[in-house]
This record gives C-alpha cells, sequence and structure tokens, in this order.
C-alpha cells in the first residue's frame, strides 16, 4: 500500500456526536498547552512564541467549528473526511476568521447573559494574511522588505506584538472554561448543539422556531 492511501484510510471513520464532543475537549485542551509552550518562550524566542500562538488560535477555531459538526453527527454518525470539507478544517485563515469573527460574537451573546465572559480583547477583522506570515517568520527564514530575515531577527522585533497575541488567545481560552475545561463540560455542549438542531427541524411555525 503506498504511503498516502495508508495515511488517508487511517484518517478517516465514522464519528458519533459524543466523539466529537472528545474531539472538541481535545482541540480546546491542546490549544491551551499550546499558548502556555508561547508564553514560556516568550523572553528566549518571541518569533517562535508568535508562531505558537497563531496556531493555538486555529486550534481554538477548532473546538468552535466542530460544534457544527456536533450537530450534524447527532442526527448520524459522520465521515472525518466530509467535516474536513465542511467546515473548511484545513484552511488557516478560515479558521483565523472564525476565531476573530464568530468566536467574539459567542461571547458577546454569552456577555449579554453574563457579565463574567466579557472579553475586551478581540482580532482585528482582515487580520488572517498577516497572521498566517507571522507565523512562517516565526518558524522559517523568508523575505521581508528586500532582505532576509532570521526566525530570531524577527522576534525581537515584534516582542510586544508577540505578548498581544498571547494575552487575546489566553482571555479567550479562559473564556471558554467553562464550557470546555472537561471532556465531560465539552460533550454536554455536543448533545446540545444535537439538541438545539433537533428543535429547530421540528418547528412547524415561526412562533415555534422562537
Amino acid at each position: 500500500m503506498k504511503i498516502n492511501e495508508f495515511v488517508k484510510q487511517i484518517r478517516t471513520g465514522q464519528l458519533s456526536g459524543e466523539e466529537i464532543g472528545r474531539g472538541m475537549h481535545k482541540s480546546f485542551k491542546n490549544a491551551r498547552e499550546l499558548i502556555e509552550d508561547a508564553d514560556m518562550l516568550l523572553l528566549k524566542s518571541p518569533g517562535r512564541a508568535i508562531s505558537l500562538a497563531v496556531l493555538a488560535l486555529e486550534e481554538t477555531a477548532k473546538t468552535i467549528l466542530l460544534t457544527n459538526a456536533a450537530a450534524k453527527a447527532a442526527i448520524s454518525p459522520i465521515l472525518w473526511e466530509d467535516v474536513e470539507k465542511e467546515l473548511k478544517l484545513r484552511s488557516h485563515a478560515h479558521k483565523q476568521a472564525v476565531f476573530s469573527a464568530y468566536g467574539k460574537a459567542l461571547l458577546d451573546k454569552l456577555a449579554s447573559e453574563n457579565e463574567d465572559v466579557f472579553t475586551d480583547a478581540s482580532l482585528p477583522g482582515g487580520i488572517g494574511p498577516l497572521l498566517d506570515f507571522m507565523k512562517q517568520l516565526g518558524f522559517y527564514v523568508d523575505v521581508a522588505n528586500g532582505q532576509f530575515i532570521s526566525p530570531a531577527e524577527f522576534g525581537s522585533q515584534n516582542v510586544k506584538w508577540a505578548e498581544w497575541l498571547i494575552n487575546i488567545v489566553k482571555e479567550r481560552l479562559d473564556r471558554f472554561e467553562k464550557l470546555h475545561g472537561t471532556e465531560d463540560g465539552t460533550i454536554n455542549v455536543a448533545r446540545q448543539a444535537g439538541v438545539f438542531t433537533t428543535l429547530l427541524s421540528q418547528a412547524s411555525d415561526e412562533q415555534q422556531l422562537k
């Protein structure tokens, strides 16, 4: 069997709503670990810290996106390859946009009901291409303004940027802790997504929909 066929084979399978809930929790936990690593690297290697912060941001967005898959899987198990395609999980730009826009919308909604989850920190719209470029600069030698620049040089010039980005991701993860801090809690979020979808599908008129 060819290597690409082997990889494709092991990355498939039917996923239940509960298993997607586990995936949401693992994504949340991994995002937390990535941002902790970024924080530890901040003083010694700020360029790498920025790269890890962007990865943590994207992993946080995956937690949000998988809620949609959980709702669908509550009806019947779904294929991982279909989830990846429909939710654009391979697109870094899409996950960055979701973190910036949808994540803030969710927090603002929660804030209207509970002041504890309000957040002041947010990413400006359209920042995705810059985030992706900086993620690369933190890992690899690249070209900026007609000159080669190393991750060490890039990092030393952008320590404040690194601090700002790390703090935004930390705050977002802190606000999601109540939802995703435990596996049982996240599985419950996945179940509720399924219940919500069922209620919407059963509504026969506008009043029931409300």
